[in-house]
């Protein structure tokens, strides 16, 4: 057997709260380490409320999105300005010092 290839997967859940607390959600980034170097990537959003009320469902979330849109609201550019370094460079380091562990 020959390994040709190893990464590491590290899934991360965070609370992010927007709008002085009228939109709050879960986000969940992935931090993905192999030999070609680190990369961080947003993967998925839940838990997502509005003034109190669940949102609940893609399809909900979408249309969501859409009548928010249709008041000048972006929420996806709400979601990334929140998550900008929500992943801490400490925590990037803790990850790549564990592939060096494992690498196979």
């Amino acid at each position: 057997m020959k390994v040709v290839n190893s990464c590491l997967f590290v899934n991360i859940e965070n609370k992010i709260v927007c709008g002085n607390g009228s939109f709050t959600a879960t986000v969940e980034h992935q931090v993905i380490v192999s030999k070609h170097g680190t990369d961080v990537e947003f993967s998925d959003i839940r838990d997502i409320t509005f003034m109190g009320m669940p949102v609940e469902g893609y399809k909900a979330y979408n249309q969501f999105k859409a009548k928010m849109s249709e008041m000048g609201i972006d929420i996806d550019e709400m979601v990334d300005v929140e998550c900008v370094g929500i992943v801490s460079n400490e925590f990037i380091e803790k990850c790549e010092n564990a592939f060096k562990l494992i690498q196979l």
